[in-house]
């Protein structure tokens, strides 16, 4: 059969691909990649057998993403409104469906199409071997979504049960989202055959798409609302979503006809260069690009920076032409802050009672800061702009990657992103020192100074974090792209860590004097690990 053919074709091609990117980064180890010889790529045998490998370890990793996915993005979100929401106490499973519904049946299926995802092997199958478009397309929803729905299942049932629901339950939310994902590819096929775009490429589409689907399965929950689950799955509901699950299915299999002569158009190599990468330097460089006003400084910078020397000048010079970029995400943070901070007030003259024994307690919210400050830092974007303006330049020349050299581009880097960081940390404390003033609480403590303290730690530990991946691994390539995976592993794994902290459970000066030890363990390693690893990782890709 066609299909199975090009199936064979896609996983061999696939695992292929993945075992030559294995063997690259495995070769730029510092010790590991000294016993992997060149000759390896030219190995079939020993590559067949790691193409074997790599395919097995791809459904471990789509196996236990499920689970993990299933219990930091829906179970423990549904646990704590649960818990703080009075009207949704006991009512764990209904918000458990509402999150997913609006998390994978909206911006799952709305926001990410495999029909219209665009892959190297999809690329070389179809533009360059003049493939069957319809086989492909197929073959590649089969390998996508058999394995999806397959290991989505027993987690489905064992997490409905978790939440105080059954396991016909978690059957019926399995089928809501098969559907719905059906759905949503059908919708995207049915408006590209119309117009003949791709909507959910378009960044204001997508991000739209985003926002609704998350204020919708976290922000409508925390106001009162939430999509019951006896509607979501009530036997009827299912009838309708079996049917248009159904018809989708119908309509992507047999009902299109525009396969061989419209979807081909897609995957255009013209189309992918002013689409895909626009919209990837866009969202990720394009806000960080240098206009000529930039360049113009004030008499104050000059005075400033011409006292400078070396790479302190060269560094000065950087900060100083990227005000705009750097200044403004901090203005929004201090904005945002002083918002939440008027809403405080607000709160106090409503529920002066309730306002304070939150002023009372407000040291044991140190842990959920750490989750806070993630997502207050500038550093990740501060490492852009240093890249797509100045490393992706000077990175060519060899005086620029000496470890010396590195090293003291970091150092003073790290100093001026920390300020930027320690501005909106600076911000957070006052805020938190005013507010239990208000509410009569005495500021003169251990607990507060220490509170205050782990605060600004948080905000260097987070820069220092940023800067040395960046320098470490240098992800990202000419093109714009994200290429390290080690990279973006860690991220994952520093974005996970934080996320549990909204768990912990501890006194303000224990976990303060950890946030302290952290830091000075993680920035005197990331030091070690900047100057002997940059100069073998710290390059143009």
């Amino acid at each position: 059969m066609p299909m199975i053919n090009t199936l064979k074709q896609i996983i061999f091609m696939r695992t292929a691909l993945w075992v030559n990117a294995f063997l690259y980064y495995l070769k730029r180890l510092p010790l590991a990649g000294k016993l992997v010889p060149d000759s390896v790529y030219a190995n079939y045998s020993a590559k067949k057998i790691l193409a074997a490998g790599a395919f097995l370890v791809r459904q471990l990793v789509d196996i236990t993403g499920k689970p993990l996915y299933l219990l930091f993005f829906v179970l423990l979100p549904a646990q704590l409104l649960s818990g703080k929401v009075p009207v949704w106490k006991g009512q764990t499973f209904s918000l458990m469906a509402h999150i997913l519904f609006f998390l994978n049946c909206i911006i799952g299926s709305l926001g990410d199409s495999q029909i219209f995802t665009v892959t190297r092997d999809k690329i070389t199958l179809l533009k360059y071997m003049k493939g069957d478009v319809r086989s492909y397309t197929h073959a590649a929803l089969c390998l996508k979504y058999v394995p999806f729905f397959l290991y989505y299942l027993p987690f489905l049932i064992l997490f409905s049960l978790l939440c105080g629901g059954t396991a016909v339950q978690g059957l019926f939310l399995w089928i809501l989202l098969a559907a719905a994902r059906g759905m949503g590819e059908a919708f995207q096929l049915f408006v590209f055959d119309r117009t003949g775009k791709v909507y959910y490429r378009n960044m204001a589409c997508s991000w739209a798409i985003i926002g609704i689907g998350l204020a919708g399965a976290y922000l409508l929950p925390l106001s009162g609302i939430s999509l019951p689950a006896s509607f979501l799955l009530h036997p009827v509901s299912m009838v309708f979503w079996l049917a248009c699950g159904g018809f989708s299915l119908y309509y992507i299999i047999t009902g299109y006809k525009g396969y061989e002569q419209k979807l081909i158009h897609s995957i255009d190599i013209n189309f992918l260069l002013t689409t895909i990468m626009k919209s990837s330097s866009a969202s990720s460089f394009k806000e960080v690009e240098v206009r000529e006003k930039d360049a113009e400084l004030s008499l104050s910078v000059k005075q400033h920076t011409s006292a400078l020397r070396g790479y302190a000048y060269f560094n000065s010079l950087f900060f100083a032409r990227h005000r705009r970029q750097l200044l403004r995400p901090v203005y929004y943070r201090l904005i945002a802050v002083a918002a939440i901070f008027a809403l405080s007030v607000v709160f106090l003259l409503l529920n002066r009672p309730a306002a304070v024994k939150l002023g009372q307690n407000m040291t044991s919210l140190l842990p959920s800061f750490v989750y806070i400050m993630y997502f207050l830092t500038v550093a990740d974007k501060a490492c852009r702009a240093m890249f797509y303006n100045c490393d992706k330049d000077m990175l060519h020349y060899s005086f620029y990657r000496r470890p010396d050299t590195i090293l003291k581009n970091f150092r003073v880097r790290l100093m001026y992103v920390s300020l930027y960081d320690a501005v909106i940390a600076g911000a957070l404390c006052p805020c938190a020192v005013i507010f239990r003033l208000l509410c009569g609480v005495s500021i003169f403590t251990a607990d507060m100074l220490l509170f205050c303290l782990a605060i600004l730690l948080l905000s260097v530990l987070f820069t220092a974090h940023h800067l040395c991946l960046y320098y470490i691994f240098q992800p990202y390539s000419e093109s714009l792209q994200i290429k390290n995976p080690f990279f973006s592993v860690i991220n994952i794994i520093m974005y996970a860590l934080c996320f549990l902290c909204l768990e912990i459970k501890v006194t303000g000066s224990l976990f303060t004097l950890g946030v302290l030890g952290f830091t000075v363990i993680y920035i005197a390693a990331a030091l070690v690990l900047v100057y002997f690893r940059s100069p073998k990782a710290f390059r143009v890709k």
